[in-house]
């Protein structure tokens, strides 16, 4: 498949070291033959590429409905988003008093459930956006300002999502990176 030839998000010109490095782990993982090793990134990123719907929260606009339960009872966020600030994974609910549907309708868990609306006005105009989808949601937080923001690897993603569109492409078409 190939991505619209439209200008890229804000961040261009910028190196892209992480999107680099993945796009050649890309090729070697690819180039294996036989996928043996899930790698659930690329295979993520190949998926909505073919127009299939994301199922990690890493890629892809899917409404994000998973929540932790603790040893405690207490129904929290993703554990990834305690990176982000002291609290951000709370939700002051447990499995006591509330229902996984009451948990699901909390604010921070519902807004990973709104797909395009929860973009950055820039991931909204970027050709990859509907692909990369803002990148992981704990790696778009700014201290005041919350989640709606741009992954901070959002040069790299794109470059990793137009990598892996490039090989399906050439894979779909027989030919090799070199073109032959």
């Amino acid at each position: 498949p190939e991505l619209p030839s439209r200008r890229p998000g804000r961040h261009r010109p910028a190196p892209t070291p992480y999107g680099d490095w993945l796009a050649a782990v890309f090729d070697a993982w690819w180039d294996a033959g036989r996928l043996r090793t899930r790698v659930r990134l690329f295979q993520e990123i190949a998926a909505l590429l073919l127009g299939a719907p994301s199922s990690a929260e890493a890629v892809g606009l899917s409404p994000m409905a998973a929540v932790v339960v603790e040893t405690d009872g207490g129904i929290e966020q993703v554990d990834s988003l305690r990176s982000a600030y002291a609290g951000a994974a709370e939700t002051g609910l447990d499995v006591f008093r509330h229902s996984f549907d009451r948990a699901l309708r909390h604010p921070g868990i519902a807004a990973r459930q709104v797909g395009e609306r929860a973009l950055a006005p820039e991931c909204l105009d970027c050709p990859v956006g509907r692909v990369c989808g803002g990148g992981n949601y704990v790696h778009r937080y700014a201290p005041g300002t919350g989640f709606r923001h741009p992954s901070v690897y959002c040069a790299d993603l794109e470059r990793l999502v137009r990598h892996v569109a490039g090989r399906l492409d050439r894979t779909a078409r027989g030919t090799t990176q070199d073109g032959t």
